[in-house]
């Protein structure tokens, strides 16, 4: 499903499959999509400690609003497929 969207949206094949490698992102993505993924994939993980790089980089790309609607888009994805993950082992077909 996410595939799918994201090529509606114009996400080329070599930016869907360039997701599965973090180390390449930076020769991908710009800097400010770089610094946005990598927020997403520290708040999937463990988002006690985004590290001073991290923040540093993102204050640097984005402003106050623009960090509080990556924060709000990032978490509420990664809500919803976790969700979704429990949902289906719990509720799905058995």
């Amino acid at each position: 499903g996410h595939v799918v969207s994201a090529r509606r949206r114009g996400v080329l094949d070599t930016e869907l499959e360039a997701l599965e490698q973090p180390d390449g992102w930076p020769e991908v993505f710009d800097a400010p999509t770089s610094a946005a993924l990598r927020l997403a994939d520290a708040m999937a993980a463990d988002s006690h400690d985004l590290g001073d790089l991290l923040v540093a980089d993102l204050r640097e790309h984005f402003s106050e609003l623009e960090l509080a609607e990556l924060v709000l888009v990032a978490g509420h994805a990664n809500l919803n497929n976790r969700s979704g993950n429990a949902a289906k082992q719990l509720l799905g077909p058995s």
